[in-house]
């Protein structure tokens, strides 16, 4: 019996390749992110049950219609846009570069005040991280004492993307649209914000970047960050302790999920020296 025929169209040309997955087009109106076989199953799932939540309270435009299969690998069917990443708007607009650190404060603002009940909670998630492999460096009673200090911050319901920087921001037909929520989960905004500091300030540029560009980069990424925050926290009334409780689960997550080589020895130095001078503090 000749194969049934499927009315799912084929991936189309190449659009980006990211760090879990290759865009491409996907019919007239959508696009594939199809994942690299590496990716476990369970992240696929997550960041589609988070796109469909994300959708639904607003926090982002940019719909996800389903699941579905490529040969071996699994995708996500997203809607099209066709815009630029807020990274390259200053390529079209010089002007707006001056600009980019009040647009996402203003955006990042916007997205705290999306309630998402359905996500999880950040505080669980940063205790369930502690016992991925990354981790295994820290002894039980190092363990025992971040439990402790996560499980000691503010609660809270917010929307929160924890992976908020320009490149994860659409410019399209004059508005911005967030993208890539496979990180999301709800609680205190300052963890967001955290996130979001970690990432302009300590985070690997892509791998093979040239040496010159890291330096251009990195004065770009400072002086970006620094009107971010004067934004943002001038705006929200958030006070800089506020954020800076929360370093120790970013730097987790950041271990716990993403592992990247480069950044090991210094997650692994500063995780510890924040449970150990806490220990110290008792």
């Amino acid at each position: 019996m000749p194969p049934k025929k499927s009315n799912r169209p084929s991936p189309g040309n190449s659009l980006a390749i990211g760090r879990s997955a290759e865009i491409s087009e996907y019919g007239p109106s959508k696009i594939l992110k199809l994942f690299f076989k590496e990716i476990p199953a369970s992240e696929i799932d997550t960041e589609y049950s988070n796109s469909v939540i994300a959708f639904s309270t607003g926090a982002t435009s940019m719909k996800c219609y389903e699941k579905v299969k490529v040969g071996d690998r699994q995708g996500l069917i997203f809607d099209r846009l066709d815009g630029i990443s807020l990274t390259k708007l200053p390529d079209k607009k010089p002007l707006t570069f001056f600009s980019l650190s009040r647009i996402l404060a203003d955006l990042h603002l916007d997205l705290h005040s999306k309630r998402a009940k359905k996500l999880k909670d950040i505080r669980s998630e940063a205790v369930k991280t502690l016992s991925k492999e990354p981790l295994s460096f820290l002894s039980k009673d190092e363990k025992k004492i971040a439990k402790e200090l996560i499980e000691d911050l503010p609660e809270g319901s917010s929307v929160l993307h924890l992976d908020f920087h320009p490149e994860n921001v659409i410019v399209a037909n004059d508005s911005f649209v967030i993208i890539d929520w496979m990180t999301a989960l709800k609680g205190d905004p300052a963890a967001d914000v955290a996130s979001t500091v970690f990432l302009f300030q300590d985070a690997e540029l892509w791998p093979g970047t040239p040496f010159l560009k890291i330096l251009f980069y990195t004065v770009v990424r400072k002086f970006i960050l620094k009107g971010y925050l004067k934004r943002y926290l001038s705006v929200s009334g958030m006070d800089w302790r506020e954020v800076e409780k929360w370093r120790l689960p970013i730097l987790i997550f950041r271990l716990g999920l993403w592992n990247i080589e480069s950044e090991r020895a210094a997650l692994q130095k500063e995780i510890r020296e924040i449970t150990t001078s806490s220990k110290a503090g008792k």
